[in-house]
């Protein structure tokens, strides 16, 4: 029989495994198929031409080679918690910090996203509302007086549905995971539809003069007026598509037998966007030529208009207001666990990992992630997280197939117990490919950025991409030693976290799998 103090001890309120395959599925996917493919693909037309799919299928062994390293964690005990490349890197390197900056670069990466993602939903809404800004500035309240403060970058209109699209997806996500991954579900179905609507006929619209010549500007890297042109210029910019695959792994504290059912669907998502990628860029570029293509707003909508009915270009724009939703929806769920990890591991205060007692989602860090991502669009500084968010992802992965390639090999106990466990000599080979990959996109940004900048007059400058990356990972360094400060300060044990959480996974299970066993624990 219980004690009295053992029953009134407070339980800790824990996530809900909730999210099916479909639902994770979903998730990969929705974030994907974002807005890359619908603006970043037209745009790079300028940089390389009509060679843009074959970008995407060069690109396409590099995120497999980087995929594998997620395959292969979350096989082990570690796939059932969110946290990705923190727990993987801390884990495998005993390194609390390695990993806490590796998640750290990728949460900023995620704020900035979110706010373009935000106003990009709501430049494409202006398809269909091309008066949005006088029509809102007549309506509101100092609308007159918000839409004179914001004449553009984002405009008042934009700032606006931004802020609407925010709070609506926090929301979403508050209410349960159940409710974020069918809402997602629904979203990723009519954007595939949408899709469909796009490439099925459009591969017969197909003008292959279009395709001629494949690469006008050269294949190397060349500068026209600080302007970087050339196929390998078009690599790191059209990574921004692939960028957000590993997100999957922040539901590993949420989905149904988690460790048996992510490392499948992490490859087979990859595999099912690079399909895609390929197909609406081909139709894309080979209906309206590159130069023409490269400065259209609305890309995909307008290769639409050129072969389907009236209604087609709305179609695709629809797909497209999807694509950007359900990238919102994900860009909300993933770095709400990436705090709430860093509060459970005492990387950031503990209040920071609070969850919802009614709805079992992590309310504290939703909270303060929209907080944040309003406050930067609305103050217009989100370029100061935007500017690093790509380099700062091609880091984190750089790190995460480091600690691969070192998995078997400092950590063979853990490795043993991994459900996808490749050759140790395969591992090396495929981390050694993220790695180096990582590392050119990675430098070949920074280079450029400084060749770009030293053509601006010294005032205009600002600061570089470099320096950026500094002061931010000087930022979270502080916030890294105050949890770790106020941790010790409250006996928690760090040394045992580290290995606990695989070393013990025999007695541990992956918690209720449905509502009503959760329940019944509770």
């Amino acid at each position: 029989m219980a004690t009295p103090a053992l029953q009134d001890a407070p339980q800790k309120v824990e996530l809900r495994r909730d999210l099916t395959k479909v639902e994770s599925y979903a998730t990969i996917i929705g974030i994907l198929i974002g807005s890359g493919i619908f603006v970043v693909t037209g745009q790079t037309g300028a940089i390389t031409g009509p060679s843009v799919p074959l970008a995407y299928i060069v690109l396409a062994p590099i995120i497999l080679a980087t995929a594998v390293a997620y395959s292969v964690y979350l096989s082990t005990p570690l796939g059932v918690r969110p946290g990705d490349a923190y727990l993987h890197i801390s884990r495998t390197t005993r390194s609390y910090y390695a990993g806490f900056i590796a998640l750290w670069l990728k949460w900023l990466a995620y704020i900035g996203a979110l706010v373009i993602l935000s106003t990009s939903f709501a430049q494409y809404l202006k398809f269909f509302y091309p008066n949005m800004d006088q029509t809102l500035a007549a309506v509101l309240p100092f609308g007159e007086a918000l839409a004179r403060r914001y004449p553009a970058g984002p405009s008042m209109a934009e700032a606006v549905v931004a802020t609407a699209a925010i709070v609506f997806f926090f929301i979403m996500n508050l209410l349960g995971v159940k409710v974020y991954g069918r809402l997602q579900t629904l979203m990723v179905i009519v954007l595939v539809l949408a899709i469909v609507v796009l490439v099925a006929p459009g591969v017969f619209a197909v003008h292959w003069r279009n395709f001629s010549p494949l690469f006008p500007y050269g294949i190397r890297v060349t500068s026209d007026g600080g302007v970087q042109k050339g196929f390998l210029a078009a690599l790191p910019p059209l990574f921004f598509s692939y960028a957000g695959f590993e997100s999957l792994a922040q539901t590993a504290g949420e989905t149904r037998e988690a460790r048996k059912s992510l490392p499948i669907i992490f490859i087979n998502g990859v595999l099912i966007s690079m399909v895609i990628f390929f197909l609406m860029s081909f139709v894309a570029f080979g209906v309206i030529p590159y130069q023409e293509l490269a400065l259209s707003k609305h890309a995909m909508s307008d290769v639409a208009a050129r072969f389907l009915p009236w209604w087609g270009g709305a179609v695709v724009t629809v797909g497209a207001l999807m694509s950007f939703s359900t990238c919102m929806n994900a860009t909300l769920f993933v770095p709400a666990r990436i705090l709430y990890v860093f509060g459970e591991d005492r990387m950031l205060p503990q209040w920071v990992a609070g969850v919802s007692r009614r709805f079992r989602t992590p309310w504290v860090s939703l909270v303060v992630n929209s907080s944040i991502a309003i406050v930067l669009l609305w103050t217009k500084s989100f370029k100061y997280v935007l500017e690093i968010a790509l380099v700062a992802m091609f880091l984190y992965y750089l790190l995460h197939s480091a600690s691969l390639v070192l998995l078997p090999f400092v950590r063979p106990a853990l490795y043993r117990k991994a459900g996808v466990r490749p050759h140790p000599a395969l591992i090396v080979l495929s981390g050694l490919v993220s790695i180096a990959s990582m590392g050119y996109l990675a430098g070949s940004l920074i280079v450029n950025d400084i060749s770009a900048r030293q053509l601006l007059a010294p005032a205009e400058r600002g600061l570089a991409i470099w320096q950026l990356l500094i002061v931010w990972a000087g930022v979270g360094t502080l916030f890294y030693l105050g949890g770790r400060w106020e941790g010790r300060r409250n006996g928690f044990d760090y040394a045992r976290q580290l290995t606990s959480d695989w070393l013990d996974h025999d007695r541990q299970q992956e918690g209720p799998t449905t509502r009503e066993e959760a329940t019944k624990q509770e």
